[in-house]
């Protein structure tokens, strides 16, 4: 392994294991030293690759946001009616909780960076900016071709999104319960 190839490896551990420790213990309850401590490394060399705990929770919050649709086809989906669209993106982000370790983790995340009051203007700057309209979109769309079922369509994409948070946060603290067809949530919403 090269010595660029051991410095990216060290930086994705580092990565891992802020997640690891943010889900588990907050942003405020992780400290550098802590992540430090459980990678086995000093704090001196923590910072080599991380300045601060902000940097490597924005890092993570960066990572998130640019990755959150890249496992869709947006040209294919044009071609699709809401409920198809919903059940691809369905299917893409369960699957996504077993093939990818910090996906699941990622929906804890951003639960915990959304309703945390004390982090810094630049973390909740980058909070807002992930949209998760899409599913309130996909809903009126749906409803006015009449293929969605009656309701607030809000309430209805926050019903969405918490069975998707309440999906991950069974997989990272129970992981030997297997993961729901993600058909029956699309199924909820058809009319």
């Amino acid at each position: 392994m090269t010595r660029q190839e051991q410095k990216e490896a060290r930086r994705e551990q580092v990565l891992n294991t802020g997640l690891d420790l943010f889900v588990r213990n907050g942003y405020y309850g992780t400290t550098t030293k802590d992540i430090a401590e459980t990678l086995g490394i000093s704090q001196g060399l923590m910072f080599h690759y991380f300045k601060s705990k902000d940097e490597l929770y924005m890092e993570l919050l960066t990572e998130l946001g640019e990755g959150t649709f890249n496992v869709f086809n947006f040209s294919e989906l044009t071609q699709m009616n809401p409920l198809e669209i919903f059940e691809k993106m369905l299917v893409a982000i369960i699957e996504s909780f077993h093939k990818h370790p910090r996906s699941a983790k990622y929906f804890i995340l951003v639960a915990q960076t959304r309703i945390c009051t004390r982090l810094t203007d630049e973390i909740r700057e980058k909070i807002k900016k992930l949209d998760t309209n899409i599913f309130e979109k996909l809903i009126t769309a749906g409803q006015a071709s009449g293929i969605i079922r009656d309701g607030d369509p809000k309430s209805m994409a926050g019903l969405v999104f918490s069975i998707i948070q309440g999906i991950a946060q069974t997989y990272v603290c129970l992981p030997d319960i297997p993961l729901p067809n993600p058909i029956w949530i699309v199924d909820m919403l058809r009319k």
